[in-house]
């Protein structure tokens, strides 16, 4: 049983617990080498956002209707199944958006978003590169926050000395740190990290070349659904559970 931070769920009792529709989403986890081994880049949500407000996380967001048309075709290059693409696009776009980075040749910034990013880099004669993101974890929002998200969590590897900038609108302080330095930082009560972002860094601790981490997303095999559930206690207290762990099966679904 693993608490979290206090951004994702409102205050709630057993009986009254919000039940959104749950939206696609894609989140990048970017990693790029150091001498010392790999960072990984987060950002922080700002305090106006309805979800997870100030947590630290990896950029990402939910798939707008511009993800799934003909311009993100033209403007995505991907070799794989062409329903995977929207997600793709979408996890390219919006770390394109919120962060600054593009993946893609030629490599150009361009200061757009949505639909008109698509449309702008095929003018520019720029495509994004879905190929290079491995497909690392699925993970679905318990039920009783705010905003419920189907998220697809994808890992690539960047340039060592890449740089990054938040577009201090939906997340500010972009930050490339080794990912147990994130932790630590958690830890001391600096950084906000939820239970998804944690778990993900946990992960990330286990390799010490950022290419050791691809390799694990590209090799094992189909990628498992998390479904974790909040476990609300009589004083409204709560805790996240995962599948097997004590409390699962009492918890909101």
């Amino acid at each position: 049983m693993q608490p979290t931070g206090a951004g994702i769920l409102p205050s709630v009792t057993p009986d009254v617990v919000p039940d959104p529709p749950v939206r696609p989403a894609s989140t990048v986890i970017v990693l790029r080498p150091t001498d010392r081994g790999f960072e990984v880049l987060t950002v922080r949500r700002g305090h106006r956002t309805a979800f997870m407000r100030n947590a630290r996380v990896f950029p990402g967001g939910a798939l707008e209707e511009a993800d799934r048309g003909e311009d993100a075709r033209a403007a995505v290059s991907w070799s794989g199944d062409a329903e995977e693409l929207p997600w793709r696009a979408a996890a390219l776009r919006e770390l394109a958006e919120e962060a600054g980075v593009f993946v893609a040749t030629p490599p150009m910034p361009i200061p757009a978003g949505g639909g008109r990013l698509y449309r702008e880099m095929i003018r520019r004669g720029s495509r994004f590169e879905a190929d290079r993101l491995a497909y690392l974890s699925n993970w679905v929002t318990p039920r009783g926050p705010v905003r419920r998200y189907d998220t697809r969590f994808y890992v690539t590897v960047v340039d060592a000395g890449a740089g990054a900038a938040a577009d201090d609108d939906e997340v500010f302080d972009a930050v490339w740190t080794p990912p147990q330095e994130a932790l630590d930082r958690a830890d001391r009560g600096s950084w906000e990290v939820e239970f998804p972002t944690r778990r993900h860094l946990e992960l990330l601790c286990r390799f010490d070349d950022c290419r050791d981490v691809l390799n694990y997303a590209e090799t094992q095999g189909q990628v498992a659904r998390v479904e974790p559930r909040i476990l609300v206690a009589g004083d409204g207290s709560w805790s996240v559970v995962l599948k097997g762990e004590p409390g699962y099966e009492e918890g909101l679904r």
